[in-house]
């Protein structure tokens, strides 16, 4: 009996301690922000922007990293970039903490140019986003809503352009609304000059291939949120289960895609296995 107690007991040990790492992980995938270093090799891209440094901040959904996001502006702030680009949900449609949001922003403007595209919870934040669009300007962050800015380095220049997400517009599909959108934005940029776009959905890149963008930076699909060994990312909104296009560089045609697993967490309050992610993207010439 002795013996079989004590089987018992150590089983009691190893089961709590299992859950206390279980735990634990989840702790770490919550809170510590990944930095990641993409090289992406762009046809004529001009010398001077070989190794230019593009941080890309997405989904951070109110959520707040340190006393006035103390912790992801220095994260930010040791990789020293040349830009930062959000690419959509810097606030949440359900919580809408706007002065969360303008905390990162009033600390990244200090850093670098900031340039700003919607996400889909923006278009459901009502007041609130006009809120956050009227302090962000104030801050001096550039919304590039459906619009192109030359971004200069030296003598030479590339063109950097931006999308409103398509929850924005209800008279077409997603689809048929970012392609309007592209054609229109692309009109405005130098055709033989590269084009890095932001927009928040990274399900359209057979859009973003069919126009011929050099370079998309998209976030929305938060990883997956949950990544299980031998099977992947579960979830992702626009993607549904199994989804496809969740983190990291894809391409498709000539375009090539990155896909930020975001900051912060939407409906879902945890992510497992899919920590929170600073994507630096460090652009170089094409051999």
């Amino acid at each position: 009996m002795k013996i079989l107690e004590k089987k018992r007991h150590l089983t009691r040990k190893l089961v709590y301690t299992a859950i206390a790492i279980l735990f634990l992980l989840i702790v770490i995938d919550n809170v510590v922000i990944h930095t990641t270093y993409t090289r992406v090799p762009i046809n004529n891209l001009p010398d001077a922007f070989n190794d230019y440094r593009i941080v890309q901040v997405s989904d951070l959904h109110n959520n707040l990293y340190g006393h006035d996001q103390s912790y992801l502006i220095a994260k930010i702030r040791e990789v020293n970039p040349d830009v930062i680009v959000i690419t959509g949900d810097l606030i949440d449609r359900n919580t809408r903490k706007v002065e969360n949001a303008m905390k990162f922003v009033k600390g990244a403007v200090e850093i670098a140019p900031v340039f700003y595209v919607s996400g889909n919870h923006e278009s459901g934040a009502g007041k609130e986003y006009v809120e956050l669009v009227i302090s962000m300007k104030k801050a001096g962050v550039v919304i590039l809503e459906n619009k192109s800015v030359e971004l200069i380095s030296g003598e030479e220049i590339i063109c950097l352009a931006g999308i409103a997400d398509p929850a924005f517009d209800y008279t077409a599909s997603d689809a048929d609304v970012v392609d309007r959108e592209i054609k229109d934005v692309l009109s405005q940029t130098g055709k033989e000059r590269p084009v890095i776009l932001l927009s928040h959905r990274p399900e359209l890149i057979d859009i973003y291939s069919k126009n011929g963008v050099d370079l998309v930076l998209t976030g929305h699909a938060h990883g997956g949120q949950i990544r299980l060994p031998f099977f992947g990312p579960v979830y992702s909104p626009s993607q549904g289960f199994r989804p496809k296009y969740t983190s990291g560089l894809y391409k498709e045609g000539n375009t090539q895609m990155y896909v930020s697993r975001g900051i912060g967490n939407g409906l879902a309050p945890l992510r497992f296995n899919d920590g929170p992610e600073l994507a630096v993207i460090i652009l170089e010439k094409s051999k």
